[in-house]
C-alpha cells in the first residue's frame, strides 16, 4: 500500500501542466519539465513582506516588517541567507527628506530568522536612497542615491534656466558602504562630470559632442519638466572588471564607470584602471543624448534593471558576461506598446582598459538578442520591470505594472507564470480578475534549489499568497507525506548526463532511490553521509531521488 501511495504522489507531483485558464492569479502555468525550478524571491508594492515562493507559488519562507514599511523598492536574498532591501520607512528619517518614485531611504540587513542586523538611512534634503543598492563580494553596499542641488549650484554649473523651469536638479551618487563601520568608503558623483554648451560664462562650458565621459546638463528627452533629472533605476557591480553599471532611465541610456578609482580620483578625468577617473567609461541607448546622433536611432525606452549576465548562468552560455536590460516603452502607445528583454554586448578591450567606440559612438551598433513572451502584451509595462537570465539561457521576466512573472525557455517558451495575487496589498480570492497596477511589483529574482542561502533551512510550504487558492493546481509532495526538505544535494541539476549527489556529514547509512516519472524505480544504492556518488546513464526526463530514511526528495532533470 506505501508503494502505491509514493508512485500515485509522484504522478500527482508530475501532472502540474493545466490548463491557464483554471487560475486567474497566483500560479498560471509550470513546465515541470522545462522549467529550472527555484525560488522565486518578490517584494511587491504597498505592502511590507518579501516572499520567498516555490514552484507552485507557495510561500516557503517571509521576512515581515513594520506594517507601515514599503518597498523602496528592492530586495536581494544573499548567499549567508540574509536578506538586504531597501524600503519606505518615514519613522526613521530625522530631517525633512523629499523623492520620486521608487524612493527608499533605508537599507537593512535582515537574517533569515527576521531579525534586523543593520539599519543605514540615507534619506534627508540634499540625497534619498532610491530603487537599487547592491551586496559586493567584499560585503560592503552599494547605494543609489538622489544627490540634490538647488538654483545656484545648477546656475554655476551650466543650466539652462530659460529653456526649462526647474530650480533644483535630483542627479545621482553611487555610494560604498561598509556595514561593520557605517563609513562610506568610496563615492561616486554625476555632478562632477557635467558639460554644456549654453552659457560659456559658467563651469562645464564645451563641446558635448567631444565629451562622451560626461553628461550634458541640459540633456532632457522627457517632454515634461521635473527635479528628478535622471530618474537611474538599477545598478550592478561587475568584479572582474571592478565596474559599475547604471541605468538611466530619463537619458534612455546604460552608464558603465570605473570603480577601481578613489573617491578624490572618481571626482575627476583620470585615475582607476582605465585612466579616466570618474567619467563614464561606456554609454548605450541613446546616443543622441552626447550629440552622436538623432533621436530616430534611439534604442532604449525608459528601460529598467541593466546588469552584466554572470549570476547564476552556465559559463558556456553565449551571452555570458554581456549586458541584459529590460526595455520597457519601445513605441509610445499607452495600449498595446511593447517590452522587451534585450542583450547588449559591449566590446571591451582589455589592452587599453576601454570599450570600442566606431564614429564616435559607443558599440555596438544594435542589440545581440531580443527576448519576448509569446503574448507580447503579456511583456508591457509601462514603469519598473526586470529581467534575469539564468542557468543555459532560461529567461526570468516580471513585466512590472501587470504584476507578471514568467520564465522563458531558450526557444522563448513560457515555461512558468505568476501572477502577484493582491491588489494595493492585499490578498485577493483565485479567481478575481486584478487590473493594471493592482498587484505592482517592482522586480523579482529566481534563485537555484541548490543556492547556498536555502543549506539547512527549512522550506515547507506554507500556503499561497492569494486567498481561497486552487490547491489542485500544481499537486507538490507535502510534508505530510515526505518528512522535512531536502539536505542533500545534488548537482548539475539540470544535467546533459553524469551528475553528483553530495550526502551532508550526520546523514545516516539509507538507501537513496531514483524514480522516472511514472513512479518506476530506477536505481538503488545505499548511502550515508558524508560522501559524494556519481550517477550516470539515465535517460532523458524528469526524476525523483528519494531518501529512504526519511523520505527527502529532490527533483532531477535529465536533458
Amino acid at each position: 500500500m506505501q508503494t502505491i501511495r509514493w508512485e500515485v504522489m509522484i504522478v500527482c507531483l508530475l501532472l502540474v501542466q493545466l490548463s491557464t485558464a483554471q487560475n486567474t492569479l497566483g500560479l498560471l502555468s509550470y513546465d515541470f519539465s522545462e522549467s529550472v525550478g527555484g525560488y522565486t524571491l518578490i517584494y511587491p508594492d504597498r505592502q511590507s513582506t518579501t516572499y520567498l515562493l516555490d514552484e507552485c507559488g507557495q510561500v516557503v519562507h517571509r521576512w515581515e516588517d513594520d506594517a507601515i514599511a514599503r518597498p523602496g523598492p528592492v530586495a536581494y536574498l544573499l548567499p549567508d541567507g540574509r536578506l538586504l532591501r531597501a524600503k519606505l520607512f518615514g519613522p526613521l528619517f530625522t530631517e525633512p527628506s523629499f523623492g520620486a518614485g521608487g524612493a527608499g531611504g533605508v537599507i537593512e540587513l535582515v537574517s533569515w530568522d527576521n531579525e534586523v542586523e543593520w539599519t543605514y538611512v540615507v534619506a534627508d534634503t540634499f540625497q534619498r536612497q532610491h530603487h537599487d543598492v547592491h551586496y559586493m563580494p567584499n560585503g560592503n553596499i552599494l547605494i543609489l542615491a538622489y544627490d540634490r542641488y538647488f538654483t545656484e549650484d545648477i546656475v554655476r554649473n551650466g543650466f539652462d534656466t530659460v529653456s526649462y523651469s526647474q530650480r533644483a536638479l535630483w542627479s545621482e551618487k553611487v555610494m560604498e558602504v561598509d556595514p561593520l563601520t557605517d563609513s562610506i568608503v568610496w563615492e561616486w558623483r554625476l555632478w562632477d562630470h557635467l558639460v554644456q554648451d549654453y552659457d560659456s560664462t559658467q563651469l562645464n562650458y564645451g563641446v558635448v559632442a567631444e565629451s562622451p565621459g560626461k553628461v550634458n546638463i541640459n540633456y532632457q528627452e522627457y517632454t515634461f519638466t521635473r527635479d528628478d533629472w535622471i530618474h537611474a533605476n538599477s545598478l550592478d557591480y561587475n568584479e572582474e572588471l571592478d565596474q559599475i553599471m547604471i541605468s538611466a532611465r530619463n537619458m534612455n541610456e546604460i552608464w558603465i564607470i570605473d570603480h577601481s578609482t578613489t573617491t578624490a580620483e572618481a571626482a575627476t578625468s583620470n585615475g582607476g584602471n582605465s585612466g579616466r577617473g570618474g567619467e563614464l567609461l561606456w554609454r548605450w541607448g541613446s546616443p543622441h543624448a552626447y550629440d552622436q546622433g538623432t533621436l530616430d536611432e534611439q534604442l532604449l525606452f525608459s528601460s529598467h534593471d541593466a546588469q552584466w549576465i554572470d549570476d547564476f548562468v552556465d559559463l558556456g552560455y553565449e551571452y555570458y558576461g554581456q549586458v541584459a536590460i529590460f526595455n520597457n516603452f519601445i513605441d509610445y502607445v499607452p495600449v498595446d506598446g511593447r517590452s522587451y528583454g534585450q542583450i547588449i554586448s559591449p566590446v571591451w578591450d582589455e589592452e587599453t582598459q576601454s570599450y570600442a567606440m566606431a564614429n564616435d559612438r559607443f558599440l555596438p551598433t544594435d542589440f545581440s538578442e531580443t527576448i519576448v513572451h509569446p503574448d507580447t502584451a503579456k511583456n508591457f509595462s509601462t514603469a519598473a520591470s526586470s529581467i534575469q537570465i539564468i542557468e543555459d539561457g532560461h529567461v526570468i521576466m516580471t513585466a512590472g505594472r501587470q504584476g507578471r512573472t514568467f520564465e522563458l525557455d531558450e526557444t522563448g517558451e513560457v515555461v512558468w507564470e505568476y501572477l502577484t495575487p493582491l491588489r494595493n496589498g492585499q490578498a485577493m480570492p483565485q479567481g478575481l480578475t486584478l487590473n493594471l497596477s493592482d498587484n505592482f511589483t517592482f522586480r523579482s529574482s529566481r534563485y537555484p534549489r541548490d543556492y547556498a542561502a536555502f543549506t539547512d533551512r527549512d522550506l515547507t510550504p506554507q500556503g499561497y499568497l492569494e486567498t481561497n487558492p486552487n490547491e489542485a493546481f500544481c499537486s507538490v509532495v507535502t510534508t505530510a507525506e515526505v518528512p522535512g526538505t531536502a539536505n542533500f544535494r545534488v548537482f548539475p541539476n539540470p544535467t546533459a548526463d553524469a551528475f553528483f549527489v553530495d550526502v551532508p556529514v550526520g546523514y545516516p547509512a539509507t538507501q537513496l532511490r531514483i524514480f522516472d516519472q511514472l513512479g518506476r524505480l530506477q536505481r538503488e544504492l545505499a548511502v550515508s553521509g558524508p560522501s559524494r556518488v556519481v550517477i550516470d546513464g539515465l535517460a532523458p526526463g524528469l526524476y525523483l531521488l528519494r531518501m529512504a530514511a526519511d523520505g527527502r526528495v529532490v527533483r532531477l532533470i535529465v536533458r
